[in-house]
């Protein structure tokens, strides 16, 4: 019997997951992200979630893993749907106060924590949004606006210059 995927709790605490070296992977449904939402063409899909947690050698807490999917966009060069495949490497360091991320190395991105429970899905779409290029567009030879504004008629063949021959006259009246 296949398991089913894992579903991913909607609140967590990243400190008590770094504590006990927790891992959560799941899908996450695009629909419930609400500043992602006029981004796409269509909110339907997921996207894939690993993320691990654990103390950092610094001492701090953190989290490592990948956000996976695929992102129905608006092309902008034909405002038809593209797909953008993402596959995000995601290294999170959880902090209490914005002095606490003075101490962290370059290799982790400070994720502020307040004092209520850190919502995933804020997460994930942080690390979306960042990842989003920044023009959609589906690729010149595959875009139906690109292939529509290039001509297909063959290029016109080179008229004489019609002061020609006027050069020609003045070239053998000079030798």
């Amino acid at each position: 019997m296949a398991t089913r995927p894992q579903r991913l709790p909607q609140q967590i605490d990243p400190f008590r997951l770094a504590e006990t070296g927790r891992s959560l992977a799941g899908p996450l449904p695009l629909a419930g992200l609400d500043r992602l939402a006029p981004l796409l063409a269509a909110d339907g899909g997921e996207v894939e979630v690993e993320l691990s947690f654990a103390r950092a050698p610094q001492g701090g807490h953190v989290a490592e893993g990948t956000v996976r999917g695929r992102l129905r966009l608006v092309c902008q060069r034909c405002l038809q749907p593209v797909t953008v495949e993402v596959d995000i490497p995601v290294r999170l360091a959880f902090v209490h106060h914005e002095a606490e991320m003075a101490g962290l190395g370059p290799e982790y991105e400070p994720c502020l924590v307040g004092e209520d429970a850190l919502r995933l899905a804020d997460v994930v779409e942080d690390e979306l949004l960042l990842a989003l290029p920044q023009v959609p567009m589906h690729p010149p030879e595959a875009c139906p606006a690109a292939r529509a504004a290039a001509p297909e008629t063959e290029p016109e063949p080179e008229r004489e210059h019609p002061f020609a021959a006027l050069a020609q006259l003045k070239k053998t009246d000079t030798d």
